[in-house]
């Protein structure tokens, strides 16, 4: 026997929606399945949700855009990075700089071990630690870095921060995206449960094959059980 389930998506949940609300444009007052006092309610949260799975799509869309570009310039500050950090200490070697002057960029100063720049965290921490230190040693009289200075290693390293700060951005809008149709869609289901209840009870006196017609032209979905042949589609 087959049994009534809520929609499972939220294009099901739409095509439910509309398809209650299209009944009421064609039946009479007095023949409609359910009260019209649901009737505001359906159209209502029809928009609600499409408004919500338009922001939570345009969400996703700016985060594969903005990571598109953002990946380029992680790997590209990564690299100029650990390089500065190696010509730095190919110079402590050559001693044209000393090797105390690691602690400027809060590197230890026995050793010439290349800090972890793994995660986007460290090259964020790290981008900082290497220009600001830069900076701080020069002002105190060092001779610059080159190849690469520390002006090209900076370049990549806002570009980097920026895209950084950005990505967190768009994690929390999502994330409020997320919030807001998984809300929407507890409504939906919640409306449609009410009406859906509603439909059937309306329609009950008729024999059971018939009711399902009936009740499935207001959206009202039937699901046959496991072994059971079906002609429609499951939502």
């Amino acid at each position: 026997m087959p049994y009534r389930r809520l929609p499972t998506t939220d294009v099901a949940r739409l095509n439910a929606l509309h398809s209650s609300a299209r009944m009421a444009g064609i039946s009479d007052p007095d023949q409609l399945a359910y009260s019209v006092e649901h009737l505001h309610p359906l159209r209502n949260i029809v928009a609600r949700l499409e408004g919500a799975k338009h922001l939570q799509n345009q969400a996703r869309g700016n985060r594969i855009a903005l990571n598109r570009s953002y990946q380029p310039k992680l790997l590209k500050t990564r690299l100029y990075l650990s390089h500065f950090i190696q010509v730095l200490n190919l110079a402590i070697q050559r001693e044209e700089i000393p090797a105390s002057a690691r602690t400027f960029y809060g590197l230890d100063p026995t050793g010439s071990r290349l800090p972890e720049l793994r995660t986007d965290r460290d090259v964020l921490d790290w981008g900082k630690r290497i220009t600001e230190g830069e900076a701080n040693r020069i002002k105190s009289g060092g001779i610059p870095v080159m190849m690469p200075n520390i002006s090209r290693v900076r370049v990549w390293y806002d570009q980097f921060r920026d895209g950084y700060y950005s990505q967190i951005t768009t994690i929390k809008s999502i994330r409020r995206a997320d919030d807001q149709i998984a809300e929407v869609r507890r409504e939906v289901d919640s409306l449609l449960a009410r009406v859906w209840d509603e439909i059937e009870a309306h329609f009950r006196h008729l024999p059971e094959e018939e009711m399902h017609e009936r009740c499935a032209e207001y959206g009202v979905v039937y699901v046959k059980r496991k072994g059971e042949k079906s002609d429609r589609h499951d939502w």
